[in-house]
């Protein structure tokens, strides 16, 4: 008799064969020393991809690092991040992120040598450096870092733009930047030709939203004739001046840094209009040039300008900025205990 079949066994599936993932290569991370910001990341994250990289790297210049390899953008040795960006400082310093490699490559520089082949590269760029919201950044680093007579050549590409040039850059957002390290940095003759420029404009640069940083600079490092040259301009009109937001900082600084002779001759024009101390004194833009002045009064004048001072004592203690300069007048520190604080608002 045959066997009953015996029942077919389930045929196994066969397995996939599993797939090995390849491990995704991370894109170098770029170390940024400067202070993070909320519109400036301090640093891209380790696992930022090659394409964001390129993307974030596009200026507003229209010029992109695209064609960068990981080794040119984030050499890990100070050799190697000189030797990145030779040849390329220029273009470099239209880009944000470039500006910064550029700086902390003059930063790496072992030698003037180094940094003088650096800043060569910058020759007739100058100009348009100084007015590029990321370029000036890089020529500031180089007026800073630079001696004296390797800072000729942006004196000289300035002063090639005409007797104007400078009074145009003192108003200029980025260039008042140059002009003012210009002047903090290179030596008294070199600036000679462009502070000429500045004071023929002096009133109108005073009064600028830029321009009067950049002659308050002339104050603090020109020589003593540039100094005067500029209290003789500013005298016939101190007392307009000294009311104006801008101009009135000039006067202040003037009050601090000139000759004993010429810081006289500007109180005498300041204290030769009736009231003007009390006014300056209630502005926010006017109160430090009334503290500067009681600080050079002697005998009578400083006398009378404290007596005017104490008289209207009730009307100044209404004002924030009155207050400051009550409190900045020993001879009435008794009478000033009873004040309220400066940040209380004014009547």
């Amino acid at each position: 008799m045959a066997q009953p079949m015996q029942p077919m066994q389930p045929v196994q599936p066969v397995q996939p064969a599993q797939l090995v993932q390849p491990t995704p290569v991370q894109a170098p991370c770029k170390v940024n020393t400067e202070p993070s910001s909320p519109s400036t990341p301090s640093c891209l994250s380790r696992t930022t991809t090659a394409s964001s990289l390129e993307s974030s790297s596009t200026s507003s210049f229209g010029l992109s690092e695209r064609s960068m390899t990981p080794v040119e953008l984030f050499s890990p040795t100070p050799e190697g991040a000189r030797c990145s960006i030779r040849g390329r400082v220029w273009q470099l310093c239209q880009q944000q992120n470039g500006c910064r490699r550029v700086q902390e490559a003059i930063d790496a520089c072992s030698s003037d040598q180094d940094r003088n082949s650096l800043a060569f590269e910058m020759v007739g760029h100058v100009w348009e450096a100084a007015r590029c919201p990321f370029g000036n950044y890089v020529l500031q680093k180089f007026i800073t870092v630079l001696r004296p007579p390797d800072c000729q050549f942006i004196v000289d590409e300035i002063s090639s733009r005409g007797k104007r040039a400078a009074s145009q850059l003192a108003r200029h957002r980025y260039g008042c930047r140059i002009m003012q390290r210009l002047l903090e940095h290179v030596r008294q003759e070199q600036a000679s030709s462009m502070v000429e420029g500045l004071l023929g404009e002096a009133l109108q640069l005073a009064r600028h939203q830029y321009g009067n940083f950049v002659m308050q600079c002339v104050l603090s490092h020109g020589t003593l004739a540039q100094q005067r040259s500029l209290c003789l301009l500013l005298k016939p009109q101190a007392c307009e001046l000294a009311m104006d937001q801008n101009a009135s900082a000039v006067l202040a600084k003037a009050l601090c840094h000139v000759s004993p002779e010429d810081k006289v001759c500007l109180a005498n024009g300041l204290l030769s209009q009736p009231g003007l101390l009390l006014a300056m004194s209630k502005i926010r833009h006017g109160h430090q040039t009334t503290l500067a002045l009681l600080r050079i009064l002697e005998g009578d004048m400083l006398e009378s300008a404290v007596k005017a001072i104490r008289e209207n004592f009730a009307s100044l203690s209404r004002f924030r900025y009155g207050r400051v300069v009550l409190r900045g007048i020993p001879a009435l520190n008794v009478m000033c205990s009873d004040l309220p604080s400066e940040e209380a608002p004014d009547c």
